[in-house]
């Protein structure tokens, strides 16, 4: 039980930082799957700092950015 909630603490963290990215304009660019998790690579040219890269760790999160993507590039399955 512990580990699970663990878990599900990591994805909502996880899912913040993501959250508060697209808040401020920011759009993902960029993802690179690796080993050590997903790299998402983040781009808003109005920002001072324009680029920023998170690492993704856990699976529910990557679901939730897949699905960002998804609706980002208005794409329609």
């Amino acid at each position: 039980m512990i580990k699970y909630m663990s878990t599900f603490k990591e994805f909502l963290i996880e899912r913040h930082q993501i959250d508060s990215l697209l808040e401020k304009g920011y759009q993902i660019k960029n993802v690179r799957e690796t080993l050590d998790g997903a790299f998402v690579d983040f781009e808003n040219q109005e920002e001072e700092e324009q680029f920023i890269t998170l690492q993704i760790m856990n699976a529910d999160t990557r679901k939730y950015f897949g699905s960002l993507i998804i609706k980002q590039f208005g794409i329609h399955l």
